[in-house]
């Protein structure tokens, strides 16, 4: 746990200066290195900068949530296997629905509802399980990352769910679609406003910083730990069931095998972005840079024909070399 008081989180909502230098870095680099080459109008065109965006809208939804349990001191591993557990169910429940009863936007609202609720139930068993029965986030969340992911092979029947023939409905096409306009992106930044100001003006905020900084001190002082992380991982669970719905819209299915190493992505991105793994400390503002740091090295290497299994490797590198550095600075601060 981090030393800082309880109580006096003014620090922790500084603008971050580090993620800031480091997606500058990332873009200059990756401008530079692509320039050379001759392809520096490919990098930095509107087309491909629409791309990044499209690819970088589902993690960082799931990033906002995340970021909620890295401040109050856990960490969420089942992320992955909860967004293809949504995708299935939004799918199954879109097509009983129009089978019986045919197109409709009920439908489409309904299946929307059971896939956001099916992301917010997994996040509230997740809180249940480290506050009611004490198990360390990693475990409790590791074991939902496997009853999720079996879920959802099970109601997918091992294979993937498309679209009734003819069932597509339209809001399908307009979110899967690559657009400034994307309903999907700008859900995005509307959650980030709202994570932003939960954080800073609430008092839900002030005692989830409490809690991750020091929480036998947070105790102390009145706040009530059990419920704030119960509500901590039921409302990145929600987060995490709203952007299952977003990427069943981009996938196009209901497919078991979607969200493979979104967590990696995603606790990536939230400690390359500022937050501590010790909890305690982060920012909407560094989060949304570490997913637009990450989601522009992607990019980058892919230009350059880069293995996906080499992205991998990076992206690991990048979360050891960040927690290493951060433990280096604290060590020096001693």
């Amino acid at each position: 746990m981090s030393t800082s008081p309880a109580g006096s989180p003014a620090k922790s909502f500084s603008l971050p200066t580090g993620p800031w230098i480091g997606f500058a870095a990332v873009l200059a680099l990756f401008t530079a290195l692509i320039g050379i080459q001759g392809e520096l109008g490919t990098f930095l065109s509107l087309g491909n900068l629409r791309v990044m965006l499209h690819e970088g809208t589902v993690p960082a939804i799931v990033a906002l949530g995340m970021l909620l349990v890295l401040i109050s001191g856990g960490i969420d591993l089942s992320v992955g296997a909860t967004v293809a557990l949504v995708t299935v169910v939004t799918m199954r429940v879109y097509t009983a629905m129009y089978t019986s009863s045919g197109p409709s936007p009920t439908n489409s609202l309904v299946a929307i509802v059971a896939g956001v609720s099916a992301g917010g139930v997994c996040g509230l068993v997740n809180g249940l399980l480290v506050t009611k029965l004490q198990l360390p986030p990693f475990v409790a969340t590791l074991g939902m990352f496997g009853i999720a992911r079996g879920i959802a092979v099970w109601l997918a029947g091992r294979t993937t769910l498309p679209f009734p023939l003819g069932g597509s409905p339209e809001w399908v096409d307009t979110v899967g679609r690559v657009s400034l306009t994307n309903p999907g992106l700008w859900s995005l930044v509307l959650l980030a406003i709202l994570t932003a100001v939960l954080l800073k003006l609430t008092v839900f905020g002030r005692h989830l910083y409490a809690v991750g900084s020091n929480e036998s001190t947070a105790r102390l002082c009145g706040v009530n730990v059990t419920r704030t992380k119960l509500l901590v991982y039921a409302l990145a669970g929600l987060l995490t069931g709203w952007a299952g719905v977003i990427l069943f819209a981009h996938s196009n299915s209901g497919n078991p095998t979607l969200g493979e190493q979104l967590e990696l992505d995603v606790i990536t991105a939230v400690v390359i972005g500022g937050a501590s793994l010790s909890g305690g400390k982060g920012t909407v503002v560094g989060a949304m840079l570490g997913v637009l740091i990450l989601i522009l090295i992607k990019n980058g290497v892919s230009l350059f024909n880069v293995p996906v299994e080499m992205q991998y490797v990076l992206i690991g590198a990048l979360l050891i070399a960040n927690v290493s550095l951060n433990r280096w600075r604290q060590g020096k601060g001693r």
